[in-house]
């Protein structure tokens, strides 16, 4: 089959591990990836747990597409309890790393427990060790993962983190070659455990219950892949296509959100990287190859990516795309969140220039906008939480409640900084951050089907309906798990296309009905996560800037334009106007186990 139904258990307080079962049954209700992820996140871990305890979870898992031929399905999650939300997260990685993990006969990983020491945990098929690696301590994540295959070979894939999980930055982030799992601080998480590194070599083969059925599929999903126009655009200038046509659009984020146009777009732009890419990659198994190895006067990287762009350039004034791609990669080496820094950066440099923060406060740093070298000095200052540092690896809300300034200047929902798409220009946008179960990211409620004028751009109309059918179709997507760059071919929302896919990969033959309701249940357990950890409609917000200020287009979401579509998301959900999940929601949605936590 194209999954095992293995997952392997890891209690590092006791250095032990076990085989943790999924049945057939929990299969057909939540898929994989995202799906079975929140499903073990909510069984396993209990309410009220502090993210960096060793109580918390730290998941590793597949989707049923990992590891097969389809094409543009190479990605892993990772889920947790955020230490930046203190509610559910989730994230996602291109790479080896998943389908490595699939050739060793495991679905994904669950560890709990914490070590005494840094441990390197080394996975050979069923064969689990447990390994000193105090000798990684301090290392970048580049540097860790070049020891590491130095010692056990280059077919081993890696997932590390960097001196910023190491030391708790509440947005550290894991690193698997040059990729990262992004967001919601994980990296912090296993940073608490203190394991530096996990390496998986697999030798098992992967067969599809239905061979004929499924390569049928792979054949007509690869010719529609090769012919569809936008995928050119993606091959030739990977996400950072986005930048020139979100600055036509008037809501390319500049200068921590006061702008929503940048005057350097250009220089940034995916045109202009074009010319520092010495070579265009994919990821295990894809046909489309949209990473780009791009290199500067310093170093070089995967990216930027579109999100790498406006976190190290237009949000913090950059317009240099040397100094962009040395961010981009310095991140990564720290094993920071670069949406999260940027947005952290952005606040501190506007803060300095309106005089709220001075020298004396930043360690002597002069953070103007556009300042780079100050700003690669402040990575390093988070990353190890030196100085100024150390308050602000808390994140920018946190830091406001510490320094006492800058709360009107926080572009942060639950706790998180927004990622780069204009939630006062995109509405379904403005939706996607409110009430993302993970903090505000743009890869639950996807901003392109308004982006791209498949349905209004900057209307409120319909769009607490329409993000409702976004969020069941993306739930979807990071089950079986394949890249939302697909989205150009596959479609926007739940589609017949989809519904093959996933028939083909388990062999099922189910209905769209039924598809779509798998979506429902899986981003509705996510809700019952957060519900469970005290999270209500007070947190389905926007930061004051989005709803008091508009952009230079006169673009803006009010207080009143987002409680209509909140209203709306919530009772295509079947919830109450708290957003609480009804019981008569949990009875249609086969989630009866659930009822007694409302």
């Amino acid at each position: 089959m194209s999954w095992w139904g293995r997952y392997l258990y890891i209690n590092l307080t006791e250095k032990k591990w076990d085989v943790y079962c999924i049945p057939e049954s929990i299969v057909r209700k939540y898929l994989g990836g995202n799906g079975i992820g929140a499903y073990i996140l909510y069984n396993l871990c209990k309410r009220g747990v502090d993210p960096l305890s060793e109580e918390n979870l730290l998941i590793i898992n597949t989707g049923p597409a990992n590891g097969t031929l389809v094409p543009m399905a190479s990605k892993f999650c990772a889920l947790s309890k955020s230490p930046q939300t203190n509610g559910f997260t989730k994230g996602f990685c291109g790479g080896e790393f998943g389908q490595e993990l699939k050739f060793a006969g495991w679905d994904g990983i669950i560890i709990t427990g914490s070590c005494e020491k840094w441990t390197h945990i080394h996975i050979e098929d069923s064969k689990v060790y447990f390994l000193d690696a105090e000798y990684l301590k301090g290392f970048t994540t580049s540097l860790t993962q070049y020891k590491l295959k130095e010692r056990f070979g280059n077919d081993v894939k890696t997932l590390v983190i960097g001196p910023a999980g190491e030391n708790l930055v509440k947005y550290a982030c894991l690193i698997s070659d040059l990729r990262a799992v992004g967001g919601g601080g994980m990296g912090a998480v296993m940073g608490s455990k203190k394991v530096k590194a996990i390496t998986v070599r697999g030798s098992q083969v992967l067969k599809p219950k239905n061979r004929e059925r499924l390569v049928n599929f792979i054949k007509a999903f690869e010719k529609s892949v090769y012919e569809h126009p936008g995928v050119k655009n993606l091959i030739k200038f990977g996400t950072a296509a986005g930048v020139m046509h979100l600055q036509y659009l008037g809501a390319l984020p500049s200068y921590n959100w006061q702008k929503e146009t940048f005057e350097l777009a250009e220089n940034i732009s995916g045109e202009a990287l074009r010319s520092k890419v010495i070579k265009d990659v994919s990821c295990f198994g894809c046909i489309v190859p949209c990473g780009k190895y791009s290199v500067s006067k310093d170093t070089f990287t995967i990216g930027p990516e579109y999100e790498g762009i406006f976190a190290m350039g237009t949000i913090i004034g950059n317009g240099n795309l040397d100094e962009l791609i040395t961010l981009d990669r310095l991140t990564d080496e720290l094993g920071l969140g670069q949406i999260q820094a940027g947005g952290v950066v952005a606040w501190v440099m506007e803060c300095y220039e309106k005089g709220l923060l001075s020298k004396d406060h930043l360690d002597g740093l002069d953070l103007s906008f556009g300042n780079v070298q100050a700003v690669k000095e402040l990575l390093k200052k988070i990353a190890f939480r030196e100085g100024i540092g150390d308050i602000l690896a808390e994140g920018s809300e946190r830091a406001s409640k510490i320094l006492g300034v800058g709360e009107d200047f926080l572009m942060t929902v639950k706790g998180m900084e927004i990622a780069g798409h204009s939630p006062r220009a995109v509405k379904t946008q403005a939706i996607g951050y409110a009430v993302a179960h993970r903090g505000p990211s743009h890869c639950d409620i996807r901003p392109g089907i308004e982006e791209n004028n498949v349905i209004p751009f900057a209307s409120p109309k319909d769009k607490g309906k329409i993000s409702k059918e976004l969020a069941v179709w993306t739930s979807v997507v990071n089950s079986i798990i394949y890249c939302l760059s697909a989205e150009r071919v596959v479609g926007l929302k739940l589609n017949k296309s989809i519904l093959d896919m996933v028939n083909a990969v388990m062999d099922w033959d189910i209905s769209m009905e039924e598809l779509h309701e798998i979506g429902e249940r899986i981003y509705t357990l996510e809700r019952l996560f957060n519900v469970r950890e005290g999270f209500s409609r007070k947190d389905d917000t926007l930061p004051k800037r989005i709803k008091q200020e508009p952009s230079e287009r006169g673009c803006i979401t009010t207080q009143d334009e987002l409680d209509e579509m909140l209203d709306e998301f919530y009772e295509a959900f079947g919830w109450d106007k708290e957003g609480k999940p009804k019981k008569e929601t949990l009875v249609k949605l086969s989630m009866e186990e659930f009822i007694n936590d409302l």
